[in-house]
């Protein structure tokens, strides 16, 4: 007569060390798998932030005040600004194309709508774009108001603050408007138009 083979559960030494292992083994798991989920929620959360999706209000106060224009970068008008009198805006027109004479045409054309041409001449390297206005601290509001007058033009920074804004005519430029059109657009009832790429002028210490 053959016996029953004995089981672990028969035992009774051996099966509360199994359940032991078998509820740690349970915890563990579980712990394991709260931790992956918040892993990946906080990794998911990074990747929409990092893309621009989702914005996290409670840093923009910080990277707002301190993030200003750099030379070359796109900056913006002080808040409120107006356009100001042809008259008061000195620009230098340089040309960047292979055209002869393209920079005195456009000088000539913002001259008779009493803009200042300080000078003009031909550009020491290549520019692509259309029209590029190179501005400093106290000529950014010009820049603003002469580019009313270009299409696809870009208003830049310069840290040295020249008196005159420098005005590039790049391959991509075409041609003026008519005298009546830059009369118009030069005029203050067409507003100025903030670049949504700008980044805000340093500001005094003093």
């Amino acid at each position: 007569m053959s016996e029953n083979p004995r089981t672990d559960s028969d035992n009774p030494e051996i099966s509360p060390r199994l359940q032991f292992r078998e509820q740690r083994q349970r915890r563990q798991n579980m712990v394991f798998s709260v931790i992956v989920s918040i892993l990946a929620a906080i990794s998911l959360a990074s990747l929409l932030v990092l893309s621009g999706i989702v914005r996290v209000p409670f840093s923009n106060e910080f990277s707002a005040a301190d993030e200003v224009v750099e030379a070359d970068e796109v900056p913006c008008f002080p808040e409120g600004s107006n356009p100001v009198s042809p008259e008061g805006i000195h620009v230098s027109v340089l040309n960047a194309t292979g055209r002869p004479g393209l920079a005195g045409q456009v000088a000539a054309s913002l001259e008779a709508q009493g803009v200042v041409i300080d000078a003009t001449g031909n550009y020491q390297g290549q520019y692509y774009g259309a029209v590029k206005l190179v501005a400093g601290d106290s000529n950014v509001v010009n820049a603003y108001t002469l580019s009313r007058v270009f299409v696809d033009s870009t208003v830049r920074y310069s840290e040295s603050d020249p008196e005159s804004i420098t005005l590039i005519l790049g391959e991509g430029f075409n041609d003026l408007p008519s005298t009546d059109e830059i009369t118009h657009l030069l005029s203050p009832e067409v507003p100025l138009e903030q670049d949504p790429k700008c980044k805000p002028l340093p500001q005094d210490d003093e």
